[in-house]
């Protein structure tokens, strides 16, 4: 009984009790958060507004140099099928992205590829084909913008700009590797590598332009006989230690965006990577010397365009412009990008 008069003495029930609507009100309800000691002012944590700036799926090797605002993120599953005719070899990668904004004007990211590889001749013995499936080499990155758009309708007004510092871990297989397989159940290129990059993206309605730049340092590593070289040709005959030169990565693209709302319009980009004799910290090379460019025609749209979770698709194909002790590749590719926008809305990627 004495327990039961305590109930209904405490002033916290008596406020529930009170409450006209006749609805169960926490107590917290009742207090002005002068201080914002219980809900947090998230104001400092806006980024930069965009007057036009439409939510599109953009290129597929040129990053953008907005980040994710502060309790978005989104999902990307895309696929690169990369079709090497003149040596009897393809690859599919199928690639697991995930971007989360951490912190005001900085991004995490993780890129978790898996990849279906096949030989044929002459890669194989005429008349034999091989497969394999496995996981390839993980990439995992952090973007801090610099500085945000000055004017989206002005293309010599400043542009947004990011610096991107990557990192690659060797999960992908490549030892121990299958003779009777040629090579083809190399997933991975074995090595821990060090990237910096420059991004930058400009709109100027109804266009934008990326343009990415960076270095990567590729370090040492130990493989087997059988391995794979970066270039997809030289294999190595014995067991030997593996030092690649400076590997030079440039994209850009010109983007043109025909429907604002539904993100739909269609893309040319560049690509290109050089690897040179010589690494930045770890003297003279001894994995061959290569070069490649390529150019992309890509299509997009978004659907569903509105709400908290909004998707974009784009797809593409990149052929081959130049080489230089590269394999000639032909390059099919698509992506589906789920966005979950949080309190700041969409950032555009």
């Amino acid at each position: 009984m004495a327990a039961i008069v305590l109930i209904f003495a405490n002033p916290i029930s008596k406020a529930i009790a009170d409450d006209a609507g006749g609805e169960l009100t926490p107590p917290s309800a009742f207090e002005k958060d002068e201080n914002h000691d219980l809900v947090p002012d998230l104001l400092p944590l806006e980024p930069a507004y965009l007057p036009w700036g439409p939510n599109t799926s953009g290129p597929f090797f040129t990053g953008t140099a907005e980040v994710e605002p502060v309790g978005s993120f989104f999902l990307e599953p895309y696929w690169f099928d990369y079709l090497q005719p003149g040596i009897g070899f393809s690859s599919l990668s199928m690639a697991e992205r995930l971007s989360v904004g951490v912190i005001q004007n900085w991004e995490f990211d993780i890129s978790v590829p898996f990849v279906v590889n096949q030989g044929t001749y002459p890669t194989t013995p005429l008349g034999q084909t091989a497969n394999a499936f496995g996981m390839g080499d993980t990439l995992i990155w952090i973007k801090n913008q610099l500085t945000s758009d000055g004017d989206v309708y002005h293309l010599w007004a400043r542009p947004a700009l990011t610096i991107e510092y990557q990192f690659t871990l060797p999960t992908g297989h490549f030892l121990n590797l299958n003779p009777q397989l040629y090579g083809v159940d190399q997933t991975g290129d074995g090595t821990f590598n060090e990237a910096v990059y420059l991004i930058m993206r400009k709109h100027f309605k109804p266009f934008m332009f990326y343009l990415q730049v960076g270095d990567i340092i590729e370090n040492p590593t130990q493989v087997g006989s059988g391995f794979t070289f970066n270039n997809g040709l030289t294999v190595t005959q014995a067991p030997q230690s593996v030092v690649n030169g400076n590997l030079l990565y440039y994209a850009g693209a010109l983007e043109h965006v025909l429907n604002t709302q539904w993100g739909a319009g269609y893309l040319l980009e560049f690509f290109g990577e050089s690897q040179s004799g010589q690494s930045l910290l770890f003297g003279a090379a001894n994995a061959p010397s290569w070069s490649y460019l390529w150019l992309a025609p890509e299509i997009e749209i978004s659907w569903p365009n509105e709400g908290a979770v909004t998707v974009t698709w784009g797809a593409g194909v990149a052929l081959p412009v130049y080489q230089s002790n590269y394999p000639q590749t032909y390059t099919p590719m698509g992506t589906v990008t789920i966005y979950y926008n949080g309190p700041f809305g969409y950032r555009g990627e």
